[in-house]
């Protein structure tokens, strides 16, 4: 079993118990089957709902919190290697949601993050961490996860380098332009990746949560790239603008579109 690096402390006493056994209490057999299916998973699910799981994390929770980043690190870590249903893997994720928990995110929870994500190679939980969990790195630790993410994005595994072009996307604050595009471009016209349906929708979604703020630099980036992105990517990025010309004439005026 791989640990974060350092970490001596013990989890709380009951914590991983507490969660299995409050998810076990809500599982269904009836949503399970559909729910494996959709994710394509080889992990069964207990066919419990999002909102109902993370509810029955944050009462397991109560009173057994971790103190430091140490114990957060080894519980989710137990509690994710040793899941036998896919909502147990989703719930060490809720832990890290929980505000007595979120508030321990730093850089002694980064080798435990990265071995979610080595170990948890699928869209969901890599949304779930790079939504989540790299945003409050990033903010906290700028010096040390803006590099980290470059080098992910320059690396060989595909899902790193979805969560280092993702980990922005929640950013209203703290954004980084340059940053973005140093994540995206390593992939652009990449021989391997560029055949990746995760990577040219990831490139996509992070480029549509950017046009946001910054539409004709979105604008710029794809007719300049036009050649080397993808159908898929073109489209993502530019949804929100196109259903935002369509209500909004007077936003489409001197405005071109790419494809």
């Amino acid at each position: 079993m791989t640990w974060a690096v350092g970490v001596s402390v013990s989890a709380p006493v009951g914590l991983t118990d507490a969660v299995r056994a409050a998810l076990a209490t809500q599982a269904d057999a009836s949503r399970a089957a559909p729910m494996q299916a959709y994710m394509k998973s080889a992990m069964p699910f207990l066919g419990i709902a999002t909102p109902l799981r993370r509810q029955q994390v944050a009462q397991a929770a109560q009173g057994r919190c971790c103190g430091d980043a140490g114990a957060l690190s080894r519980v989710v870590l137990d509690l994710w290697q040793s899941a036998t249903h896919r909502e147990q893997r989703y719930a060490a994720l809720d832990l890290l949601r929980l505000p007595a928990h979120r508030k321990l995110i730093g850089l002694p929870l980064l080798a435990a993050v990265q071995t979610l994500l080595d170990t948890g190679p699928w869209w969901d939980f890599n949304d779930e961490i790079s939504g989540s969990v790299l945003p409050v790195l990033l903010q906290r630790h700028p010096a040390v996860m803006k590099p980290r993410l470059r080098q992910w994005a320059r690396g060989d595994d595909l899902w790193l380098r979805r969560a280092a072009m993702l980990a922005q996307r929640a950013l209203k604050q703290d954004f980084d332009a340059v940053l973005l595009y140093d994540c995206i471009l390593p992939s652009v016209g990449n021989a391997r990746f560029e055949r990746e349906f995760f990577i040219r929708k990831g490139m996509g979604w992070a480029l549509r949560e950017r046009s946001y703020a910054a539409p004709d630099e979105v604008r710029a980036f794809c007719a300049e790239y036009a050649a080397q992105l993808s159908p898929l990517t073109v489209r993502e990025a530019l949804k929100a603008l196109r259903r935002r010309e369509a209500v909004e004439p007077s936003f489409r005026q001197g405005r071109g579109l790419v494809g």
